[in-house]
């Protein structure tokens, strides 16, 4: 027999609907957000992204200059802010703070150490005793260099891989049910006090 009493669950967010909360919330931190609400954002953000510099890239082929990418670079900074807080209210979902993005991205910075000391010892590697360059027409390729720049490009990997994973199944979990730390239960009828029935 149902349980009359148990809370009923607002549907799912729609992608128009996750853009319009998200650009809504521009650059609201507070609050949380459910995975619909984040992954259509993400969807709707890769989407606009691949048109934009799809753009560019034509731009480019008019003008001969395919470095420069304008709209892509207002478009990534136009979406900066709600793409920080809508992750933050994400994280808030799942009762973790939204200060983790810094986290990931100190511990990403840090990944690139070993990548960055690799390519170092590798170039320096390339220099003789003399100071000349070895990489010239003989290539003498120097070995213990060249062990260093892939045990440097493993590390990173690894490190990069494991904070993709990990940041991954964040963003994926389900959110706690019922009101937590940073807000009530955005899949809950009356999340927003009102009961409007609004999707999640």
């Amino acid at each position: 027999m149902q349980n009359t009493d148990s809370p009923q669950s607002r549907p799912m967010m729609t992608i128009q609907e996750s853009v319009m909360t998200c650009l809504r919330k521009y650059a609201d931190f507070s609050g949380r957000a459910t995975r619909a609400e984040y992954w259509w954002w993400v969807l709707a953000t890769i989407i606009v992204s691949f048109a934009v510099g799809t753009v560019d890239g034509f731009i480019g082929s008019l003008t001969g200059d395919y470095i420069y990418s304008p709209l892509s670079a207002l478009f990534g900074l136009a979406v900066l802010l709600p793409d920080l807080a809508v992750t933050c209210r994400r994280l808030h979902d799942i009762g973790r703070s939204g200060w983790w993005q810094l986290a990931w991205f100190i511990i990403g910075f840090l990944g690139a150490i070993p990548l960055i000391v690799g390519i170092i010892v590798f170039v320096i590697s390339g220099f003789s005793g003399s100071g000349d360059w070895k990489f010239g027409s003989n290539w003498e390729l120097d070995v213990g260099g060249l062990v260093t720049l892939l045990v440097g490009i493993a590390l990173s990997v690894i490190i990069w891989l494991g904070l993709a994973i990990w940041w991954l199944v964040w963003m994926v979990k389900q959110g706690q049910a019922g009101p937590n730390h940073y807000g009530p239960d955005p899949r809950a009828w009356d999340a927003d006090g009102g009961g409007s029935g609004a999707p999640v």
